[in-house]
């Protein structure tokens, strides 16, 4: 299942498919309908046809402006492009160089606590939850064929994202930070690499230890979305419908679409 889902993309990187997980219910999230990614600025003309041969024809880019000015996704006339930031600014550190540590060294724990910080607000912020809000719509319109989206390196924004939409379909807690945690596998090389050039750029081990912190994943961040989705609405349940404003009818339709 594993091989199955993955996207073959050279320009990119953490491109898969979001189907296959089962329910609690024992349904299944259908193959083909919603896929998650990173930046697609690499792209070549062969990667936009495999987006094609995948009848994804809507692409919801959730990174902020600056981002996209910096490392514009590259299109083909067939796709519609959503741009739909999740936050007002990039404060994932995605973006950032490996001498950006250098120059602004901080102490170990900065990069936990700041991405802490960054999942609490991705919930808790107006201009977040109206994003997901707008997010959820473009689910339930199933009228333009499949749908992509994607951040810059497909794990925190686009995580965020992932788990409240296999959360509301009703896949379990454990299958959610377990699809979560596999952007860990395919960034490897580029973090890798991104880890290394700071190692023989002479960074201090608090540096790059704030680094791992800042380009992996970490179940705690994504546990600290879910504790203030209960501290806002009372469950990850709850915020769903009362704060995403998915009603009975919306997850049931939700779940029409998106599970066999």
């Amino acid at each position: 299942m594993f091989e199955k889902r993955i996207l073959n993309i050279k320009g990119g990187r953490n491109f898969r498919d979001l189907g296959g997980y089962s329910t609690i219910d024992n349904r299944q999230v259908r193959w083909g309908r919603l896929f998650r990614g990173a930046k697609m600025a690499d792209f070549s003309a062969r990667d936009l046809k495999v987006l094609k041969h995948h009848k994804i024809a809507r692409v919801i880019d959730f990174r902020s402006l600056d981002e996209r000015l910096n490392d514009p996704d590259a299109y083909s006339d067939s796709i519609e492009e959503i741009e739909l930031p999740l936050l007002n600014e990039d404060t994932t550190n995605s973006t950032a160089d490996a001498n950006d540590f250098r120059h602004e060294p901080h102490e170990f724990g900065f990069a936990y606590e700041r991405m802490m910080a960054t999942y609490r607000n991705m919930v808790v912020d107006e201009f977040s939850q109206q994003t997901l809000q707008v997010f959820f719509r473009y689910l339930l319109d199933g009228s333009q064929g499949a749908l992509l989206f994607h951040c810059t390196k497909g794990k925190d924004r686009t995580g965020l994202a992932s788990a409240l939409f296999l959360s509301a379909v009703g896949v379990d807690k454990e299958t959610v930070f377990r699809d979560y945690a596999l952007s860990d596998q395919f960034n490897q090389p580029e973090n890798e690499a991104h880890l290394t050039k700071m190692i023989q750029q002479g960074a201090s081990d608090a540096d790059i230890d704030n680094a791992k912190h800042f380009i992996m994943t970490d179940p705690d961040y994504l546990a600290n979305a879910f504790a203030a989705m209960s501290e806002v609405a009372g469950s990850p349940q709850a915020y769903l419908t009362q704060i995403i404003g998915l009603d009975q009818d919306s997850l049931a339709e939700l779940k029409q679409r998106y599970l066999r």
